[in-house]
């Protein structure tokens, strides 16, 4: 029987999705914004209000730093729309690291624990990138097929002196290919030659291909010191591409999606019955996406005030006065965040591209 509620499905993005001053106008605005901020630099002793509005892209892009703004973002986002309006999710999946804010959604981990081991989960992809050097490419116009041959012409599976891995499946059309610096170098000759596009991503080494799979062995040791829950909503994996709903389920897909690819377009799959998709967090990369492909469905993204009220008009939700927490004295910190962003206009060639 209909309860008359639309089936919202929400989507949380990974790494690549930062930019300084993400969430500064609802952070303005939105004590519960706030208070996550707050709990997040108590938790790991970083000021994420410097980080996220006053520090440089270029601290912001270091691995531990986006993963963890990129998650407190989305969390705190979820939470606005969870506590303020009773906007809360049918199904849910996460991009890569955003698969922590999506297991958070779901009720599976603690906030304090995310931000434990997507801590932990960087620390160990750094060091791997700094022992085995790669890098990772988009590519566009090559169909899967063709891809997949280019890649086998210079991968070799039993090594990681040869690297070659088609390891993101975001969209029809967009591939991302993680290796070592000269097959990737080779590969972007060859897709050349065939007439299609590659762009190099800003990234520190081939995350998602089995480089990083030491990293993989290190960070499962770290599974035992978090309680994870089962869910109260399936959460669609990157791993696998399927719903999972267990506790040790999702134990064993953190692990796994370390070195394996992100099954995101199959994963989407499952959310076309939504009646509207909702990506939470910054930049809203993954919403247009999806807009692209779908363009009759109803998806839309929140990382700011004016997109939260759209997405409340749309489920018929009045928007709630701003919560605007004023200062005896104006805070410094975010005081420089609005000369940094002033003068940042760093150029957003990579919209469409997520790692």
């Amino acid at each position: 029987m209909s309860t008359g509620r639309p089936k919202i499905g929400m989507i949380f993005p990974g790494q690549g999705s930062q930019s300084l001053g993400m969430g500064k106008e609802l952070y303005d605005q939105e004590r519960i914004i706030q208070e996550y901020f707050e709990e997040a630099s108590q938790c790991l002793e970083s000021n994420f209000v410097r980080l996220c509005f006053a520090s440089s892209e270029r601290e912001l892009r270091e691995t531990e730093n986006a993963q963890t703004a990129i998650f407190l973002l989305s969390a705190s986002i979820l939470a606005l729309l969870k506590e303020k309006y009773n906007v809360v999710p049918d199904v849910v999946a996460g991009h890569s690291s955003g698969e922590y804010a999506a297991l958070f959604a779901a009720g599976g981990i603690s906030f304090p624990d995310a931000l434990y081991l997507l801590k932990k989960r960087a620390l160990f992809m750094d060091e791997a990138t700094k022992k085995f050097p790669g890098t990772m490419i988009a590519v566009l116009g090559v169909p899967y097929d063709v891809l997949s041959e280019l890649c086998a012409k210079y991968d070799v599976p039993s090594s990681i002196e040869h690297v070659l891995q088609i390891v993101n499946y975001n969209a029809p059309g967009q591939l991302v290919v993680s290796g070592t610096l000269r097959e990737i170098e080779a590969l972007a000759a060859d897709v050349k030659a065939f007439g299609g596009k590659t762009i190099a991503l800003n990234v520190a080494g081939a995350f998602h291909s089995r480089l990083m799979q030491e990293a993989e062995k290190l960070f499962a040791m770290y599974m035992v010191k978090v309680d994870f829950r089962d869910l109260g909503i399936p959460l669609i994996n990157n791993v696998q591409a399927q719903p999972i709903m267990s506790g040790q389920q999702i134990k064993e897909s953190l692990v796994r999606q370390m070195s394996s690819s992100v099954l995101w377009w199959p994963s989407m799959q499952y959310f076309k019955d939504c009646d509207i998709i909702i990506e939470v967090g910054a930049a809203g990369k993954m919403a247009k996406i999806l807009k692209r492909e779908w363009p009759e469905k109803d998806v839309y993204a929140v990382s700011t005030p004016a997109e939260l009220e759209v997405v409340l008009k749309r489920l018929n939700l009045k928007v709630e006065p701003s919560e605007l927490v004023l200062e005896e004295e104006p805070n410094p910190t975010v005081q420089a965040a609005t000369v940094e962003l002033a003068a940042s206009n760093e150029d957003d060639a990579l919209d469409k591209l997520v790692i």
